[in-house]
């Protein structure tokens, strides 16, 4: 199964970038460029056809890439419609095109992806012991943090998380008041009490819990279990940071069914599975224990959120390139395209949605990675069009071209090194 989520994962990124050589083939046509060959792969041809007005529409061996070959694009040509003799504003345009059709193919997939997996919100399940933000009730949808919705590209634990200990801020949350939700505002702040243990299961299922009360079966439900868990003061390690706790002990012990016999009697392990033991550290939440409820976008709404949703994925992107830099952003986070496959096969295994959130994320990052200005890649290109446009003249093109050439095979390299050192780290 696993191979097969490599060969999508390389028919996803043949395709991404198809989509970046059309944009250019795209603009290249409305401006009037001579194209000389539209390819789909590298190596040897596997089909070839020629149109009317010359332009050779190829697909080769090699399933990692392709081009969009313009006439006297890295050299002199006394052709007119050559690429070099083109006004610089056309070039910078056609050079802008792979992007910006990749970022469009961002957008549509990103509106896919949130058509069919939508977004959650929080809704609350109940409240620590000793909670200050009593004004909350089980049942209520928090739907914006200071009136900033939460969406499938802003999470509650993201906006609520910038708030300091006992400061206040305003919740919109949607009551269930006779049937039908009314939203209100309810001012809240970071919860300052001491730490306790909830079970976050929504719902035990078919399985029993049973208690052994004195030696008579207490059978418990998730909220009885709740009720049992809050009674119980955190226990603090050596360490000065709390642990989660045994729950079977010499006086408390867990059943399947009421017989109270050591063949029913819940491992810990099973227990904790069962009702989902956590832990809530101190001043750390709300003091709110809540579960996630699926909220879905319609057809033309998931359009418009695709959007900031896009942007969204383009700012953490941005944000590992820059930890580069600054060192947050360590070498076995980067990889070449051995890796990048690997690494998409693994992430397809999770499921439909996985995948779905693949190709937006992808597209904006082939986006991003082409606009750098890097030698050879389009970024580069665009800054030798820029000042060729200040200067009114272009920098000499043997030396133009001998610099994308060097900047090419040091990016080559640099992906050999890091596909090798995730092969030899056992990484991939």
């Amino acid at each position: 199964m696993k191979v097969l989520y490599i060969i999508i994962a390389i028919v996803i990124l043949l395709v991404l970038i198809t989509v970046h050589e059309f944009g250019h083939y795209t603009f290249g046509k409305l401006l009037k460029f001579k194209i000389n060959e539209f390819s789909v792969g590298f190596g040897k041809a596997l089909y070839s056809k020629t149109k009317k007005n010359g332009e050779v529409f190829s697909i080769r061996m090699i399933p990692l890439g392709g081009y969009c070959a313009f006439e006297g694009e890295d050299e002199e040509n006394p052709t007119p419609a050559a690429f070099n003799n083109q006004k610089p504003w056309k070039r910078m345009i056609v050079l802008a095109g792979g992007v910006f059709f990749n970022f469009l193919f961002g957008v549509l997939t990103a509106a896919i992806y949130l058509m069919v997996t939508g977004y959650g919100v929080p809704v609350v399940s109940f409240l620590a012991p000793d909670s200050v933000n009593i004004n909350l009730q089980e049942g209520d949808r928090i739907v914006a943090v200071d009136g900033v919705s939460i969406e499938a590209y802003r999470q509650f634990a993201t906006l609520a998380g910038k708030y300091e200990l006992n400061e206040e801020f305003e919740l919109t949350i949607e009551r269930n008041v006779g049937g039908s939700f009314q939203k209100r505002t309810e001012t809240v702040h970071k919860y300052s009490g001491e730490a306790f243990y909830f079970a976050s299961a929504t719902t035990i299922g078919e399985n029993k819990i049973y208690k052994d009360n004195s030696g008579t079966p207490e059978e418990l439900s998730l909220e009885d279990f709740n009720n049992y868990l809050m009674s119980i003061v955190p226990e603090m390690g050596e360490d000065g940071k709390y642990i989660i706790i045994s729950l079977n002990s010499d006086t408390v012990k867990f059943y399947k069914d009421d017989s109270l016999s050591e063949n029913a009697e819940y491992s810990d392990k099973e227990i904790k599975e069962l009702v989902g033991l956590t832990l809530s550290g101190k001043g750390t939440s709300l003091g709110v224990v809540y579960t996630t409820e699926k909220m879905g976008y319609g057809f033309f709404e998931s359009l418009v959120k695709a959007w900031p949703f896009c942007f969204y994925i383009c700012g953490l992107i941005l944000g590992v390139l820059g930890g580069i830099f600054t060192g947050a952003t360590k070498v076995s986070d980067l990889g070449g395209t051995i890796t990048a496959i690997s690494q998409m096969g693994s992430v397809m295994e999770l499921g439909f949605s996985s995948f779905l959130l693949l190709l937006p994320l992808l597209s904006m990052n082939l986006a991003l990675f082409n606009f750098l200005p890097i030698p050879s890649l389009d970024g580069a290109r665009e800054v030798f069009v820029l000042i060729e446009s200040v200067r009114g003249k272009p920098i000499n093109r043997k030396v133009e071209g001998m610099i994308h050439l060097v900047g090419l095979v040091l990016l080559f390299a640099l992906v050999i090194v890091l596909d090798g050192y995730h092969i030899f780290a056992g990484l991939v």
